[in-house]
């Protein structure tokens, strides 16, 4: 009896089980921080246009530019991730979100920075995020026990709907600390430094 109340507890989730999985811990960290890194993006994005332009047109524009290779490459990024390691496409994701979003902070930082250089980002970086979320959702059944499936993936998702509010409130501090460009730069470096400790989480 006492060896089927074993096997039943082995099979159960178990949450403290999932924790201890130096894998997910990894994962879970990583993401958590390169979500709330995508928000800071979406934040400091429309400011800087603003801020060069103050055209709500151009914001739109932007944001459009960022959403439009999301959607036209979700479907190629998914199967890239199913013929390589969906590892290896998170790791290479986040590296090209990493080069980015350096360069774009260095570039508002030096104040030489243009329109057609934000929309150039924002496509950039739409693009790398079409591989990124595929390969994130295919990661956690390859490093969770089945048992802790539903646990895992409730645990990313929940994360995921966290940064949404997190993330912004976040950014908008940032920008209040920072007044005018100086708070873009702000966002931008700390979304870069975001993107190295997930990288490094790998």
């Amino acid at each position: 009896m006492s060896s089927l109340a074993s096997s039943e507890a082995q099979t159960r989730p178990s949450f403290s089980r999932l924790i201890g999985s130096r894998d997910f811990r990894l994962l879970w960290g990583g993401e958590a921080v390169s979500l709330i890194g995508d928000q800071f993006e979406l934040i400091a994005l429309p400011w800087l246009v603003v801020t060069l332009t103050g055209s709500p047109v151009a914001v739109g524009a932007v944001l459009a530019a960022a959403a439009l290779p999301r959607a036209v490459l979700m479907l190629v990024g998914g199967a890239v991730t199913d013929r390589y390691s969906p590892r290896a496409v998170m790791l290479a994701s986040n590296l090209a979100r990493l080069v980015l979003t350096a360069l774009f902070a260095a570039v508002v930082i030096s104040g030489r920075v243009e329109l057609w250089m934000v929309y150039a980002f924002a496509l950039s970086f739409g693009i790398a995020d079409a591989f990124f979320f595929p390969a994130q959702t295919a990661i956690v059944p390859r490093i969770v026990r089945s048992d802790d499936l539903s646990l895992g993936n409730t645990a990313v998702q929940g994360t995921a709907q966290a940064s949404l509010f997190i993330g912004p409130a976040l950014a908008g501090a940032v920008i209040a600390l920072f007044a005018g460009g100086s708070g873009t730069s702000a966002i931008l470096t700390t979304e870069a430094s975001g993107s190295s400790f997930s990288c490094a989480s790998r």
